[in-house]
């Protein structure tokens, strides 16, 4: 399996993609009327994608509210109640995230698996960053973009999220390491 490798870097709360050295994409969040929010940047600094983080207690959902810069609304929404699965449809494809075991995340098209993120900080090669590894280049914005809404409200490297269990992660059936 031949993949496209990415380093992402987390400081505060931003995330900014590289590849080699050169910056293709930033994430950067803040908190806006009480509500979360982050914006997603070219390397031309220009805006690609705005988001806005809800939990909508009703549902018991977490919804990424999503618009491109044709303002077209989208919108990532959890699909359990342990927010370990979050799902998305663009442009009649769907993408799903999956949040396993030992800091992983995969990233689906049409159920088959086109990235995995790995913060674990384990590969020397990535020692102080995210590791991206990515099948189609095509997809890379939109794999960041995804791993942007999750990160949302996180503000240092090592965030731990407030799970009760690693139990309660999805089990990655295909690790690519």
């Amino acid at each position: 399996m031949n993949t496209h490798l990415y380093k992402i870097k987390h400081f505060n709360n931003t995330l900014d993609l590289f590849s080699s050295e050169e910056k293709l994409y930033t994430s950067k969040w803040f908190m806006d009327f009480g509500k979360f929010g982050s914006e997603v940047f070219n390397s031309d600094d220009k805006i690609i994608y705005k988001i806005t983080k809800q939990f909508q207690f009703w549902k018991w959902k977490m919804v990424f509210t999503i618009k491109n810069s044709q303002d077209v609304l989208t919108e990532l929404i959890s699909q359990n109640n342990r927010k370990t699965i979050f799902s998305i449809d663009v442009d009649e494809v769907t993408y799903e995230t999956n949040i396993h075991f030992k800091k992983k995340i995969s990233i689906l098209k049409n159920g088959e698996k086109i990235a995995e993120i790995d913060e674990s900080f384990s590969d020397n090669d990535f020692k102080d960053s995210i590791k991206l590894q990515l099948l189609d280049k095509n997809d890379l914005a939109v794999c960041f973009l995804l791993f942007s809404c999750l990160k949302i409200e996180a503000t240092e490297q090592d965030y731990k999220s407030i799970m009760p269990s690693q139990k309660q992660l999805e089990p990655n059936e295909e690790p690519w390491n």
